[in-house]
């Protein structure tokens, strides 16, 4: 990939500037999921999944009011309990061409539709909007996950993250938009960066421009990946995939919105105790310095499950009959609410 010199000093500009602003520090906990059992292990920030085929399951501009009460309970407990919530927006309808997995997009003024209602409705009450979840996947099985449409074809997921953002930033002044919401580094993936980066509209703004945050997921799946080959991986990503293809927004506050280790024969609860605790370490700057004084420290990072009941219970902090695990009982207690690890501590 060839660079001319105005995209190098863009970078360069872009590395002075932002080191400094994103210096290594404490390392705020979030969680997929909600509700008492959030609160009870001491977590400040909740990232919710709620699909927009829920929301507008039948035809354009016929919102499910039921559904919209089930949401505002959602939010409206977790504000009682003092915390923040990330809305994931995904999901698409099958009216619209979602598809039987809702990871097909709709039509643009579909999607806006969608954007617009929610993002009033909740004005003031989500910190984040997190746009779509993993487009980098196609053919997933699990619901409201990957884009099954070409990275080049209309729409595209930079035209979903532009229009949601102009829309939200109207709407709901200061909340947050987050993504890409990558699953990996991979092919597709790097063409999405440098989508972003490369895509300008008709007013002059740049995709990357619609991003405050971005966002990516490093869940472990293999037994001998340990928070240090986590943190390797969490380096390489930024600095040789976003950073290379996509420098506009290499340098903006990163957040890990899925992570964890899945309890096996091979990882016991001990073991993901641990792995958890040193990573979010390593997140910050601290443990071995994989992280330190590179300007991407991970700023929030969202533990994987709550529980997983639904099939997937060995990736959750809690136990399926809703009893804590060590990395709870003996780590996040120890911690006060709103959770944070202080990356100077030592690693165990």
């Amino acid at each position: 990939m060839k660079y001319t010199v105005r995209t190098v000093l863009f970078a360069l500009l872009l590395t002075l500037t932002s080191l400094a602003a994103h210096a290594d520090g404490p390392v705020s906990i979030g969680l997929n999921g909600g509700g008492p059992l959030s609160q009870d292990a001491h977590i400040g920030w909740l990232r919710v999944t709620f699909y927009w085929s829920s929301l507008n399951p039948d035809t354009y501009g016929v919102w499910n009011e039921n559904k919209f009460a089930e949401l505002q309970g959602i939010i409206t407990d977790a504000q009682m309990r003092g915390e923040q919530v990330m809305l994931i927006l995904s999901g698409a309808p099958a009216w619209c061409g979602g598809g039987s997995n809702g990871a097909t997009p709709c039509y643009i003024d579909a999607w806006k539709a969608y954007v617009d209602e929610v993002s009033r409705r909740f004005k003031d009450q989500i910190a984040a909007y997190e746009i779509w979840n993993e487009p980098d996947l196609t053919g997933q099985s699990a619901y409201g996950v990957g884009w099954d449409f070409p990275v080049a074809s209309y729409p595209r997921y930079v035209d979903y993250l532009s229009e949601a953002a102009r829309i939200i930033r109207v709407n709901a002044p200061g909340t947050l938009i987050v993504g890409p919401a990558m699953s990996k580094s991979s092919s597709r993936s790097s063409s999405i960066w440098q989508q972003l980066d490369q895509t300008w509209f008709p007013d002059g703004t740049n995709a990357s421009d619609y991003l405050d945050v971005i966002s990516f997921h490093h869940t472990s799946f293999r037994e001998y990946e340990h928070s240090e080959d986590i943190a390797w991986d969490i380096h390489d990503r930024i600095k040789w995939q976003i950073r290379y293809y996509n420098p506009r927004n290499g340098w903006k506050p990163m957040w890990i919105t899925e992570f964890g280790w899945k309890v096996k024969s091979d990882i016991s609860e001990a073991t993901q105790r641990v792995r958890t605790k040193n990573l979010l370490i390593q997140m910050g700057g601290g443990g071995s310095g994989i992280l330190k004084n590179k300007g991407f420290n991970i700023e929030r990072a969202f533990i994987y499950r709550m529980h997983g009941c639904d099939g997937d219970e060995g990736y959750g902090i809690y136990r399926c009959n809703q009893t804590p695990r060590p990395v709870v009982s003996t780590y996040l207690w120890t911690l006060p609410f709103p959770a944070t690890q202080d990356p100077s501590v030592p690693v165990e």
